[in-house]
């Protein structure tokens, strides 16, 4: 769909010539303007692609205007109406490479001419832009990878399209992970000769920002880990399917490489692992959940030995290693829905601040290696380990809130927040705002508003202070925000309120 701007400065044509081209090219999106300051408004929020613009308007003309258009990364093609048969003009717009120019009153044949010639252009430069083989091969090939229903029928076609030779030998497909350190596109033009289609190596930017390289010959993944090598400051990692006969099994062999890439989590110190490596590794289909559900029910407890020992046993690397990564997958799917979800179900939202890492731990390929997880989750446990055994101690202790609530009383006046009565009792401050909230029904900044209406409403009653001192008096500096929070809590004003009382 095409983009018109119309700019004339009468009325009745602009919106005739809106009318013409709607009725000619119905899928255009039109815009009018009454002179050009008004078209420039709306160039930049609309991207024409074309203009069709009077010469003789107000404020700003035609030529003033188009000069001011030269300016623009995406250049409109550009069509001139004048109801003046004047050389002049039609120099001055040839000079700014108007494509037409057209007297008055527009004739609507010559004007869909007009349009039609500029779309023939557009389309024309379209199509080049689109030949480029690397570009198109890549939207392409990315377009198989993401269509698992494609039939062979349509994946040979999108083949020869793509200029692309069948492999007699075979061919690979490996897949080059920076960690987002390094941007697909800049990686892969830095190896622009290492990669070059002459070898017959086609290499593109997949959806996850990473390098894949199809080759026939597997020597090219080494050769890239060792150009990468002597690049110091770029962590990478590669993982290299096995041999494929036939582009039809491009999607499958590419699922090769993303699943040999998975193991670079467990041996981070090999940079290039062959699928034909990690293929036959068993699947194990029964979880340890005895100990998952052993260590939940510890934590809280004193037995911070055994819950570090559980821990162990239940992420042996070793037997972690040697078994399918899936198992290590769902392994973790389990210990967050039986730790971390049930623990986090009963805190609520406050406890999701206090212990971020939950969404984190929800995938283990969030951490780069398997030895960042294992101390990130060893650290969240111990954390809710330490929580849980606080939690009991403050249950137990009601005498920490009786000793809030009395300090809050007592100060209520001076400059108090969450933090600040939460150290003068020593706790700490995301479990003393939980702890608060389920003593008190209300939350800490509601209930140190109700206290401060409370002492307000006593002066008010009781002693002849101005409301401005009263609002200092219990602790508001600003008498506005003092009288917004008494009529929050009262429905009247401080006003209103001596005057009933």
């Amino acid at each position: 769909m095409y983009k018109v701007l119309i700019a004339d400065d009468e009325k009745n044509i602009r919106l005739g010539i809106q009318a013409m081209v709607k009725r000619e090219f119905p899928s255009f999106e039109t815009i009018v303007a009454a002179d050009g300051k008004e078209a420039l408004e709306h160039v930049g929020d609309f991207k024409p692609d074309i203009v069709i613009t009077d010469i003789k308007m107000p404020q700003l003309d035609g030529i003033q205007m188009i000069k001011e258009l030269q300016g623009l990364d995406k250049k409109p093609s550009i069509v001139i109406l004048s109801g003046y048969d004047d050389f002049a003009y039609a120099k001055e717009a040839i000079k700014n490479r108007v494509k037409d120019y057209l007297l008055k009153p527009v004739n609507r044949v010559e004007l869909s001419k007009t349009i039609n010639t500029i779309i023939e252009e557009l389309e024309h430069k379209h199509k080049i832009a689109e030949q480029h083989l690397e570009d198109f091969r890549a939207s392409q090939l990315n377009y198989i990878l993401l269509n698992p229903n494609l039939r062979e029928v349509d994946l040979e076609d999108l083949y020869q399209k793509m200029q692309m030779e069948p492999y007699p030998d075979g061919y690979f497909v490996g897949i080059l992970h920076t960690g987002g350190q390094v941007e697909g596109s800049d990686l892969l033009a830095n190896m622009n000769q290492l990669l070059s289609s002459d070898k017959g190596i086609i290499p593109f930017i997949d959806k996850d920002d990473s390098v894949v390289i199809i080759s026939g010959d597997p020597q090219v993944f080494t050769d890239v880990k060792d150009y990468l090598g002597r690049e110091r400051h770029i962590a990478f990692s590669i993982g290299v399917s096995g041999r494929a006969h036939g582009l039809e099994t491009l999607k499958s062999t590419y699922e090769q490489a993303q699943a040999a890439m998975k193991y670079h989590f467990l041996f981070p110190r090999c940079k290039v692992i062959l699928f034909d490596n990690v293929k036959d590794k068993p699947e194990v289909s029964e979880l340890p959940v005895d100990i998952i559900n052993k260590l939940s029910n510890m934590l809280g407890t004193d037995r911070d030995t055994e819950i570090k020992s559980n821990l162990l046993r239940l992420l042996d690397f070793d037997y972690i290693a040697n078994n399918d990564i899936t198992y290590l997958e769902t392994l973790n799917k389990e210990i967050n829905d039986i730790i971390f979800k049930s623990f986090f179900s009963k805190l609520g939202e406050e406890s999701l601040e206090t212990f971020k890492l939950l969404n984190k731990m929800g995938n283990i390929y969030n951490f780069d290696n398997f030895h960042d997880y294992f101390h990130a989750l060893e650290d969240l446990i111990m954390r809710i380990h330490e929580y849980n055994k606080q939690l009991k101690s403050v249950y137990s202790e009601q005498k920490y809130m009786d000793k809030a609530i009395t300090y809050i009383r007592e100060n209520y006046h001076k400059d108090l927040n969450l933090a600040v009565v939460s150290n003068y009792i020593s706790l700490n401050y995301s479990y003393f705002s939980h702890m608060f909230k389920e003593y008190t029904g209300q939350n800490f900044v509601d209930y140190l508003k109700m206290v401060r209406v409370e002492g307000a409403k006593q002066l008010l009653k009781g002693s002849d202070y101005k409301v401005l001192e009263i609002s200092e008096m219990v602790g508001y500096k600003n008498p506005k925000q003092f009288a917004r929070v008494f009529r929050e809590i009262e429905g009247i004003s401080p006003k209103e309120y001596r005057e009933l009382n």
